[in-house]
């Protein structure tokens, strides 16, 4: 039997640095970067003719005026690409092709697609997504409660926060965009690390109730590890299809794909690290 319980408090200090390491991130970077979704803005997305380089192509919009446009290359062949500037005119779909043409000649471009977002409407969504996340955590925390004791419920809840906040800090790492996507995974997220969560604490009140002799950590360890083989095929088998989806879903598909690879992991490493020790914490505290 693995006495996973043994790791804990080095376990707990590694997610610190980590969610330190996010706090850094975010105070270099100067918060969070976000898609127009949520700051309104235009978005792009063009296929030229010829292979292209970002670079090349960002020295041709700053010289005809554009301001601080973000452009992201698109597959491997250097032709397609995302450009998102903060302004929302619809008048930018026309000013593209101006400027494509006076400064890229020789290189035929097509305007695939264009997205509008205003200002105001972005901040709207912005803080719908925090009420979102927000209310998926108290709705959970106040089911666990009734269901079984108090501190189930917390050291459930805290493994969510663990994992939101874990996704987020590889995303401010990595410099990725948080988009309405990257919203859907997080609640996502909230829902399959509750699953893995409950399975074990499930188990947990069940030899709580068989196992009077043992004493309360050699309960959840013998639970966790009656529970081990459950988690890590649900974890491999979703953690694979959503690998594929990373690998081959392109350009639409990448801030869900990698919040959900992330989200995966940390779920699956909250519930056995972050859940169950915050559980026998508070336990410990009522017997003093």
């Amino acid at each position: 039997m693995i006495n996973f319980l043994r790791y804990r408090l080095v376990c707990a200090t590694f997610s610190v640095l980590f969610l330190g390491a996010g706090v850094a991130a975010y105070v270099y970077r100067g918060g969070f970067n976000y898609h127009i979704d949520f700051v309104g803005g235009t978005e792009l997305q063009v296929s030229f003719e010829k292979p292209l380089s970002s670079s090349d192509l960002r020295n041709a919009l700053n010289e005809d005026g554009w301001k601080d446009p973000v452009i992201q290359s698109i597959g491997s062949a250097n032709k397609q690409f995302l450009i998102r500037v903060k302004q929302s005119d619809k008048s930018l779909e026309e000013r593209f092709l101006k400027t494509a043409d006076k400064k890229l000649r020789g290189n035929t471009v097509t305007l695939d697609d264009v997205s509008w977002v205003g200002a105001e409407v972005g901040n709207d969504i912005k803080w719908d997504a925090f009420i979102a996340i927000l209310f998926a955590l108290l709705g959970m925390l106040a089911y666990i409660a009734l269901r079984s004791q108090y501190r189930f419920a917390i050291g459930a809840v805290s493994a969510l926060v663990h994992d939101v906040l874990a996704v987020l800090v590889v995303l401010l790492l990595l410099n990725e965009q948080i988009s309405l996507n990257v919203l859907a995974a997080l609640l996502t997220t909230l829902g399959y690390s509750i699953n893995d969560t409950i399975v074990i604490f499930s188990r947990i009140q069940e030899n709580f109730t068989l196992l009077k002799t043992n004493t309360e950590e050699e309960i959840v360890n013998i639970s966790i590890n009656q529970t081990l083989r459950r988690t890590l095929l649900t974890s491999f088998t979703t953690f694979l299809a959503v690998l594929s989806l990373y690998l081959l879903g392109g350009e639409a598909l990448k801030g869900f794909s990698l919040s959900m690879l992330v989200g995966i992991v940390a779920g699956t490493y909250s519930s056995i690290y972050i859940a169950s020790p915050i559980m026998l914490a508070i336990g410990s505290a009522q017997q003093r």
